[in-house]
Formats: structure tokens, C-alpha cells, sequence
């Protein structure tokens, strides 16, 4: 569910294009824009050309990583989904996000949108934009170079191009077709009529007691019941599944269809485009669909101190 994507490409890649056609203008943080934030566009003269470039000035680089960095560690806070704009070149501006990907359990995803760019196609760009968004020749050559010198990025990163941001987004059912049962644990179940725990059955927790004593077992996943215990414990706040062929999900309230789609069907295995919506928005008591897209087992309708046996 955590997830950040760091876009990395130099100016004239198309970072700002790829934004808009996602329409991941409320989700992304962008330096350049922040730039104008901080300070008013200013002019370089640029010689070879004999003309004068309206630009968004550079000495507001400090204050701007600040901001930057504010902006992103108050997201990740609440587990929302990140996206950054800016040019991520070196493997030194990625390894800045490790204290906080491991702080927040996040997966962190490099965007390359410099994937069979040249030299020229970049340069040719850079012409046609609009005029603050122009950029000094030289620094488009310079980063350029830089990012042929630096293909590698940390190994706890996830480079992918831009056709897999869909698929990174997106919430894959897990198979549970392999288990013999699937058993969830209401909040009120006493201790004394917990389930015998074994390999061969998988179960889902809402039990804090049963969590603490089972929770680090594979087969036993915790969902939460609040937002507190989604955003601060880290709790899944649903599970999708697949089990004797039917698809599933499970949850405290019942989640609606808008949240879950578009939903994708590939192979027999489902993905729920779940990636920008808030973890806490799925603890929201929202009225159920009619109909619902997948059958949900939702902890508001289970019998509080009941076993469910899901077939």
C-alpha cells in the first residue's frame, strides 16, 4: 500500500508531460513549482541565441529541499502515495528517501523517463517549452552525461518505465486457492476460543490479542479497524484474495466501487486500482455499493466474538 515514486529524468524528458496525462497533479510534489513558491521568475540572457529567457531562478534551492522535504515526510506519515517530480539523476538524491522508506514501510519506485531519450530529442524539446520552463542548454547536456554515468540506483529501489506506473498503482489479489481454510478472527473473540493455528489454513486478524500472539506468522494478516492502527501501526486496512476461485475482500467497513476500480483481469488474477486513494479513506464508514464489485467480508457485519469460516 506504501508507496513512493520518484520521477528521474532531466529537463526536456517529459516529467511534467507524464503528470499531466496520468492526472497526477494532486498527488505530486514538484521542486519547480515550489521554486515559484519561494521566489518570482527572473531572466538569463543567453548569448549564442541573442535572446532573453524568462527563467525560474536557482537561488531558492535551499529553502526549496526543505519545503520538499516537509511535504513528502507529511505524507508518508499518513502512508498516503508520493510522487516527486524532479530530476533524481544521481543515486545520492534517491538514497536521501531510504531513512524514511524504512521509518514508514514504504516501497520506493524509480520512474525513468529517460528511457530511449537522446542527447538531441531532449535539447529539441527543451526549445519548444514554455518559456519559464526553459532550461540553459548546458545544464540539459551536463545532467545528461551524469545519467549515463549513473544507470545504477540503490538496490532497495524499483526502476520502471512509465507504461508500469498502472501496474505499480495497483493492488494484486493474492491466491489463496493452496490453503484448506480461511478463517477470519472478529475484535471480540476471547482467547479461550481462538482458532488452532496450522500451516495449511490462512487466517485474518482484527483481534489485537490474537495478533500479538500469531501476527508474525506468514499465514496470519492483520487488518485494522481504525485509522490510527493503519496509519501509526502500519495495518493493511483491506486484503484482497482469491480462494476456491472466487475473488474476495476483506475489510472493517464495506469499500465502494469507486475506490476499487478500474479493476483488471489478467490471467484469472485480479488488480484493484487502489494506489492514490488515502489507506485511512478505506476506514471510512461509506454506504455500501449496490452492487458491489467484489464480495466483501467486512468486519461490521460479522458477529463480534464469532470464528468466520469463509468456504
Amino acid at each position: 500500500m506504501r508507496k513512493i515514486f520518484l520521477l528521474r529524468g532531466a529537463p526536456g524528458s517529459g516529467k511534467s508531460s507524464f503528470i499531466a496525462r496520468h492526472h497526477l497533479q494532486p498527488y505530486a510534489i514538484s521542486r519547480d513549482q515550489i521554486r515559484l513558491l519561494l521566489a518570482n521568475l527572473t531572466y538569463y540572457y543567453e548569448e549564442d541565441t541573442d535572446c532573453l529567457h524568462q527563467v525560474i531562478p536557482r537561488y531558492a534551492n535551499e529553502q526549496t529541499e526543505k519545503v520538499v522535504d516537509y511535504l513528502v515526510e507529511e505524507k508518508m506519515k499518513r502512508g498516503e502515495t508520493v510522487i516527486v517530480d524532479s530530476t533524481h539523476i544521481f543515486a545520492e538524491n534517491i538514497e536521501h528517501y531510504q531513512p524514511w522508506v524504512e521509518r514508514y514501510r514504504y516501497e520506493l519506485f524509480v520512474v525513468d523517463l529517460m528511457y530511449h531519450k537522446s542527447l538531441r530529442s531532449l535539447l529539441n524539446r527543451n526549445e519548444v517549452r514554455r518559456q519559464y520552463d526553459w532550461v540553459k542548454p548546458d545544464v540539459i547536456r551536463e545532467m545528461f552525461l551524469s545519467y549515463q554515468d549513473n544507470l545504477d540506483v540503490p538496490e532497495w529501489a524499483h526502476v520502471i518505465n512509465p507504461n508500469q506506473l498502472g501496474r505499480a498503482l495497483s493492488q494484486k489479489e493474492s491466491n489463496l486457492d493452496h490453503f484448506a481454510h480461511v478463517i477470519a478472527v472478529p475484535d471480540q473473540v476471547t482467547e479461550d476460543n481462538f482458532p488452532h493455528v496450522h500451516i495449511s489454513n490462512f487466517y485474518f486478524s482484527f483481534n489485537d490479542l490474537f495478533t500479538e500472539k500469531y501476527g508474525t506468522y506468514r499465514n496470519v494478516v492483520t487488518i485494522g479497524k481504525t485509522k490510527e492502527e493503519v496509519v501509526n501501526d502500519f495495518r493493511l486496512p483491506f486484503f484482497v484474495f482469491k480462494f476456491h476461485h472466487k475473488h474476495f475482500l476483506i475489510s472493517a467497513f464495506p469499500i465502494r466501487n469507486e475506490m476499487l476500480d478500474p479493476i483488471k483481469k489478467v490471467k484469472s488474477v485480479w488488480s484493484y486500482s487502489t494506489g492514490l486513494a488515502n489507506p485511512a479513506d478505506f476506514l471510512e464508514s461509506f454506504p455500501q455499493s449496490r452492487p458491489q464489485h467484489v464480495h466483501q467480508f467486512n468486519l461490521c457485519k460479522l458477529h463480534p466474538d464469532r470464528l468466520l469460516h469463509i468456504w
